[in-house]
């Protein structure tokens, strides 16, 4: 017991959860049985009845029927208990100790029409089968388990011997093949319980492995497709992003994509006027502000962010680039210049994007249409395709 005690021990929410999947598993089992035993109880009194003419007039019928009619009672019992607590989840052990009670009734009703039959016959089918179904399929506790069936075959050895004194009968081999089956029952029950619960500690490890894995993965993905200082997407995300969107943009789709770069207005003398610490705050102070916008947003280098927007239209694009502008500048960030607010120049334009040559022309028109935006004064947004400057 010592060996089972230490090796199989659980924390306490671990023995609840797997007395839980025990009781689930187990379940279908005992009812199978109380099912099966409680009809075979009917139709054997059935039969009793009917061979005596409803008399019960020989000894033997009448202790046939009332061990039938106590199996019948204990099904009967069980059934109403095992209804009444199958609903509570927190407590499975009180349903699993009904399944050992369930069992070792019965074995004790098997080993006593055993003994019974000895009468006639040296038939021990009921109480081997009995015994090997309940080993197999019903949880109990090895010290429970030892408990059960070494009592049943103590009540066997008591009757075997006392057939023996009495000189009703040799029971030498009956004894011998009921204590052999007995102990590999136990040891069948003893080894589906070390199994059942080193089977549930090695899957509650795997799955405890595969999480670790997979947020392992995830932080490597993360460090992977985003950029460490502003949590935005980075340009290896970017590459596959395109990747994905050229496969299910075909040639004669039309993948319109509006594309944006943003540039922080005098970043060079920010960085100088306050230090790269706060230049650093500063990246992502506007990063959060732009991500909260529409598109997908990517941290293009140094102060330039990329915004792309797959399906949009003229006006769409013309908003939100403004939008990029006001939302920079509500922020209210100190600029190097006295009294001023930090802001950004935007450059954009729209077009087909269905692959990469596509996708580096719009680059080009968007960059150079913040080139224009920059040498025009800052703070404004232009767009390629018309050449245009608005505040």
């Amino acid at each position: 017991m010592r060996f089972f005690k230490e090796d199989l021990t659980m924390p306490p929410d671990q023995e609840l959860l797997f007395l839980q999947q025990t009781q689930k598993r187990t379940n279908k089992y005992f009812w199978a049985a109380l099912i099966f035993v409680g009809i075979f109880q009917i139709y054997n009194i059935a039969f009793a009845l009917y061979y005596t003419d409803f008399q019960l007039h020989t000894h033997s019928s009448r202790v046939y029927t009332v061990l039938y009619l106590f199996m019948l009672a204990a099904c009967l019992i069980c059934a109403t208990l095992g209804l009444l607590w199958r609903h509570i989840k927190k407590q499975p052990s009180r349903l699993l100790t009904l399944y050992a009670v369930f069992a070792f009734v019965l074995l004790l009703w098997s080993a006593t029409l055993s003994l019974y039959d000895q009468r006639t016959s040296d038939n021990l089918s009921i109480y081997i089968s009995t015994s090997i179904y309940i080993a197999s399929l019903i949880y109990i506790r090895p010290r429970s388990a030892v408990s059960i069936f070494l009592l049943a075959q103590g009540m066997l050895f008591i009757g075997f011997i006392w057939m023996e004194l009495t000189g009703f009968k040799d029971t030498y081999g009956v004894f011998i093949n009921s204590f052999g089956f007995t102990i590999v029952s136990l040891f069948i029950s003893l080894y589906r319980y070390s199994s059942l619960r080193h089977d549930f500690k090695n899957h509650l490890e795997i799955e405890e492995k595969n999480r670790m894995i997979l947020e392992q993965s995830q932080k490597l993905s993360h460090i992977a497709n985003h950029d460490p200082l502003t949590g935005l997407w980075n340009r290896n995300y970017l590459e596959n992003w395109k990747e994905n969107f050229f496969q299910a943009n075909s040639a004669d789709s039309a993948a319109n994509v509006a594309v944006f770069i943003i540039d922080i207005d005098h970043f060079k003398l920010y960085n100088d006027a306050f230090g790269h610490v706060a230049g650093d705050e500063c990246l992502k102070r506007v990063a959060h502000t732009l991500q909260e916008l529409d598109g997908l947003l990517f941290r293009f280098g140094g102060e330039e962010f990329l915004c792309l927007l797959p399906g949009a239209t003229a006006s769409a694009a013309d908003q939100l680039a403004l939008q990029f502008c006001h939302s920079i500048e509500k922020q209210a960030i100190p600029a190097a210049s006295p009294a001023a607010r930090l802001t950004v120049s935007v450059g954009y334009t729209i077009g087909n994007m269905n692959n990469e040559l596509a996708f580096r022309q719009l680059l080009r028109e968007a960059d150079q249409a913040l080139y224009i935006a920059k040498d025009s004064g800052r703070n404004r947004t232009v767009k390629y395709a018309a050449q245009s400057v608005s505040s």
